[in-house]
């Protein structure tokens, strides 16, 4: 019997991505949930889709340790490097493209779980961004706002609302930075610069002492 999905819920490994799926799974545990990973591999995003492959694959594996299975996860691929095609403005118009061809598929799902927090409502020009991105979704999905609702579980939370939300040791395998570098023994490490790894730093130094075991993160 083809399984019946309650909503879609993209999912990057980072850590908003990583709450919107640690709370709707948890929250809703006779719900059955369709989960999927865009790769967007293009000149710039090598090293980060490694990070971001591994983090998906430990997330997954800590939540079924912890009895929580109420979810079927697929991987797409989107390689632009291959395509000699610019990489998008933004990801989410290809994880909303995405999205809406998993949709296709399974028409009864009615929600979309958007992981957008608190801090990225504030930003000039974001709710301009929700409007192009979902337009993207229902042209797709041929689908109305009635028919399927994007769903804002994180709309409330600023970043340490979000961090704080999940066990730390889930939190502690997210990744969010857009641009590794090289650590010792050959390992990819965050790089401090880009826009989500400034946010990040900024809660772990000013609530220290409720991340003691990311201080190395």
């Amino acid at each position: 019997m083809k399984k019946q999905y309650k909503a879609i819920i993209p999912f990057s490994g980072g850590v908003d991505s990583t709450a919107v799926l640690y709370q709707t799974l948890t929250q809703n545990p006779e719900q059955e949930y369709f989960v999927f990973k865009v790769n967007i591999i293009n000149a710039a995003s090598a090293s980060r889709t490694i990070q971001e492959e591994e983090a998906v694959r430990n997330i997954l594996e800590w939540l079924r340790n912890h009895g929580i299975n109420n979810f079927t996860f697929r991987k797409l691929e989107y390689n632009y490097a291959e395509l000699g095609a610019p990489q998008p403005h933004w990801d989410s118009e290809v994880v909303n493209f995405a999205a809406a061809s998993c949709i296709l598929s399974h028409p009864e799902i009615e929600e979309f779980m958007e992981g957008a927090i608190a801090d990225d409502f504030l930003q000039e020009g974001f709710h301009d961004r929700i409007s192009h991105i979902a337009k993207i979704l229902y042209l797709v999905t041929k689908k109305n706002p009635q028919d399927l609702k994007i769903v804002f579980p994180l709309k409330d939370m600023y970043k340490y609302d979000v961090m704080k939300s999940m066990p730390i040791d889930l939190l502690a395998l997210t990744w969010s930075c857009r641009y590794p570098k090289g650590g010792s023994n050959y390992n990819l490490i965050r790089c401090h610069q880009c826009p989500p790894c400034q946010t990040i730093d900024k809660v772990l130094l000013k609530h220290s002492t409720d991340f003691l075991k990311l201080l190395e993160w």
